[in-house]
Order: C-alpha cells, then structure tokens, then sequence
C-alpha cells in the first residue's frame, strides 16, 4: 500500500523545498494532534541534509526521532524514513516538487506499510488523512 498525495503552492520549487525541510518546524500541525505526545508536545524538527534527522522534542526536553533524511536533492526531492516506536521497521515518505504553471506541484509518497508490520497497516488510514491536514498547513505557510 501506499499513500499518495499530490498539491499546487504558489511559490517556485526552490521556495516550496525550503518551506517543507528546512522551515518545516514553523507550520507543522504540532498543535493540533500531529505530534507523538499531544501532552508534551513542544516542538518539530528536520535536519535538511542527508542523514539529518526528523525529530520531536517534547517539552520536558526528550526527544524522539521519528525519521533520517535519506535523499536530500534540492529544489527537486526529499525522501525520510518514518517509523512509530511499535512498528519493527520504518516507512518511507518521498516528497517531490516540479515546477508548474504559477508554483509548484508538490507530490508526497508514503510507502511501506506492508514491510512495517501488522501496527503500521492498523494506522495507515490515519496517515492518510493526516497528510491531507499537514499539507494543507504546508501550503498555507
């Protein structure tokens, strides 16, 4: 299975790369349940480099990574990992930007659910509303 996301902004792919990794922290939908510990949630990072990392520090200081930037091709591709802490192995979510028209079409794959295991394929469904959410916060930052 995989989940399969497709939006237009208005802003050039090297603008719409650099608003999802490097200032990814500034319009996550943290706040608003798309955290890891809603109580403690405090803030979202993503290291834009290859082998950076895509993690939460929660409010008490822990922090928890979610994922490792495992292609890094700006302004063009980004791909990470994605693991919860009861699935054996991680997704992978691929985000791509191409120019197009006015701005830029900006496609998210989130693939692997069938190799992270029986947990993973319980909440795929909830990732793929969430998505529909996270980009929707994305484009209007």
């Amino acid at each position: 299975m995989t989940i399969r996301k497709s939006i237009h902004v208005k802003r050039l792919p090297e603008a719409a790369f650099r608003v999802f990794t490097a200032d990814l922290g500034k319009w996550w939908p943290l706040k608003e349940g798309f955290s890891f510990d809603r109580n403690r949630s405090h803030e979202i990072h993503f290291e834009a480099k290859k082998g950076g990392r895509f993690y939460e520090r929660f409010s008490d200081g822990e922090e928890l990574t979610i994922g490792t930037v495992t292609v890094y091709e700006p302004p063009a591709r980004v791909v990470f990992t994605w693991k919860q802490a009861d699935w054996p192995v991680p997704t992978e979510v691929e985000v791509r930007f191409t120019a197009d028209g006015d701005g830029t079409r900006v496609e998210l794959e989130h693939r692997g659910w069938e190799r992270a295991g029986a947990e993973a394929m319980k909440t795929s469904k909830n990732y793929d509303g969430g998505w529909d959410t996270v980009l929707a916060r994305y484009a209007a930052a």
